[in-house]
């Protein structure tokens, strides 16, 4: 999975996705959605290819544990599919809904 498609996403390229189809004299919305399904798709995709990265791995390692090198791997790429989910995610809300609430207060003592 290409994760530098996640990396830079952002509302602005929702925006300039809609803003092209304007230029091209078509509906804004579906090719905005047209981008976020097919990004859906890739989510999808990567998170079968994880699944059966750890299918392969438990194969394999016939009933042990999995060597720390190989579920430090797995955790990672489970971490950057659910950044990339997250960024998703929140472009969708701030083109559709502008700025997100600030995250936590700094003065929480939690």
């Amino acid at each position: 999975m290409d994760v530098a498609t996640f990396e830079d996403l952002d509302e602005d390229v929702l925006a300039e996705t809609a803003a092209e189809a304007r230029v091209f004299g078509t509906d804004p919305a579906h090719a905005v959605d047209e981008l976020v399904r097919g990004l859906y798709g890739r989510l999808a995709h990567w998170q079968h290819a994880i699944g059966e990265l750890g299918r392969r791995l438990t194969t394999a390692a016939q009933d042990r544990p999995l060597p720390e090198w190989a579920a430090d791997t797995g955790r990672t790429k489970d971490v950057r599919w659910r950044r990339a989910r997250r960024t998703l995610l929140e472009a969708v809300a701030r083109h559709h809904h502008g700025a997100l609430p600030a995250g936590p207060l700094e003065d929480r003592p939690w």
